[in-house]
């Protein structure tokens, strides 16, 4: 105690130096706090924005074999999938059905293809709230036909908010259909994100694509829990799916499948399901924000050699200060050992009395920039929280930080403090002579 007291003395009676250190372990503290807390909060907020533009967080696609032997995708009738929805009630918030298809949308002379979903615009509340419209009006859904479609594909053939459009697609017996829609609204695409859809109401698709008018091809589903999603999904797919086959090969993109020839050339009874797991999508965007952190981190620990040497130095000068005063405490018997902690101990306070510090401000800055609305900023609305920035400190991540300062700044005292054990208190009483 008498070592820690003598410790946070010379840490008080130098303030200006102290405060110059402290700030500036405070800063680089500030910064990988703020950035790792924005990218943790920038995963969530993508994670919450794709499972209500995908509809779920357990995405279910199925096929099945008509009367002719012709693969068609539906889920039709399905008691299996309905039982294994009852008895996981407890852990599901809620399911979203929906009908898919790849459309060619026609515009005076002009052409372009695109994903369209059939959903059901008064369920899925929350899909509409994670739509960010660029021009027209997400109220005016309630005409059959209506379709909101992405920005990028209105620019392409020229379209705007209230005009109507041609879409052409294939009904699932394979025949060639044309539907008339009137554009609601133009929202901002997420091709970045491999997320490009637009949106029409299920009854109407349906109808286009020869399903009945409750039909569906994809059942999604919401999670209460989305840290269990993994363990749910398995034992969907044990389920559903059973044990993989040898020959089996099958991959799934936001509903759409691709099978390997030698599966569907084999009939069989029934549905044959697929699953695909928001954790399966968000891969690609969790490994960019791993990038992310290691930058953060290599800047805070190019930030912290800086300081480094600035501590090196200052207790360098701190030594030459303190030698008659080290000599004095020798010669009344103080150890080398207790030297050298007392030093030890100003450069441990000095780094964690930063952190605190910067740990204190960044929480400020979060807080302030938290309040900040970006709603009007185009390309950042599937990163927000409706519009605005959300922050995720992990206590974890913060634990760590404090450990590496800690460790930092011991290395950077260790050597002046080792000096300062082994000064001779003959000599340094000696030296004032």
């Amino acid at each position: 105690m008498v070592t820690v007291r003598i410790a946070l003395r010379n840490i008080a009676r130098q303030k200006k130096r102290s405060i110059l250190l402290a700030g500036a372990i405070a800063f680089g503290m500030l910064v990988i706090t703020v950035l790792n807390s924005f990218t943790a909060g920038m995963v969530e907020n993508v994670r919450v924005n794709f499972s209500h533009a995908l509809g779920g967080h357990i995405f279910i696609s199925g096929k099945q074999l008509n009367d002719d032997g012709e693969v068609i995708n539906q889920i039709h009738d399905e008691q299996q999938l309905s039982d294994l929805l009852l008895t996981y009630s407890d852990e599901i918030e809620g399911v979203t059905k929906r009908t898919q298809t790849i459309g060619t949308f026609i515009f005076g002379s002009k052409q372009g293809m695109q994903l369209i979903y059939g959903v059901d615009f008064q369920e899925e509340t929350k899909l509409l709230d994670s739509l960010t419209v660029i021009s027209g009006d997400l109220t005016k859904l309630d005409q059959e036909n209506a379709i909101v479609i992405p920005a990028p594909l209105g620019q392409r053939l020229g379209i705007e908010a209230g005009e109507i459009i041609l879409v052409k697609m294939e009904t699932i017996s394979g025949q060639q259909n044309v539907g008339e829609f009137i554009v609601a609204a133009l929202i901002e695409d997420q091709a970045s994100f491999g997320i490009s859809a637009a949106y029409a109401d299920k009854g109407y698709l349906n109808y286009l694509l020869g399903l009945m008018s409750d039909g569906y091809q994809l059942v999604n589903v919401f999670l209460k829990d989305v840290d269990r999603l993994d363990q749910v999904a398995e034992k969907f797919s044990h389920v559903l799916i059973g044990e993989p086959k040898g020959l089996e090969e099958q991959s799934a993109i936001f509903g759409i499948q691709f099978e390997a020839v030698e599966e569907l050339a084999q009939p069989w009874e029934g549905v044959k399901y697929s699953i695909l797991t928001l954790n399966d999508i968000m891969e690609p965007v969790e490994a960019v924000v791993t990038v992310i952190d290691a930058i953060s981190l290599g800047i805070f620990l190019v930030l912290l050699l800086i300081i480094m040497v600035g501590i090196t130095n200052t207790f360098r000068m701190v030594l030459i200060e303190r030698v008659k005063e080290i000599g004095t405490m020798r010669a009344f018997g103080m150890q080398q050992n207790t030297v050298k902690a007392i030093f030890l101990l100003e450069a441990l306070f000095l780094g964690l009395f930063g952190g605190l510090a910067g740990l204190v401000g960044a929480s400020l800055v979060m807080v302030v920039l938290s309040f900040v609305s970006f709603s009007q900023v185009t390309g950042l609305q599937f990163f927000l929280n409706n519009g605005y920035l959300t922050f995720q400190v992990s206590v974890g991540t913060v634990c760590l930080t404090f450990a590496i300062l800690a460790v930092m700044s011991l290395l950077a005292a260790y050597l002046p403090a080792r000096a300062a054990a082994r000064l001779s208190p003959i000599k340094a009483l000696g030296s004032y002579h």
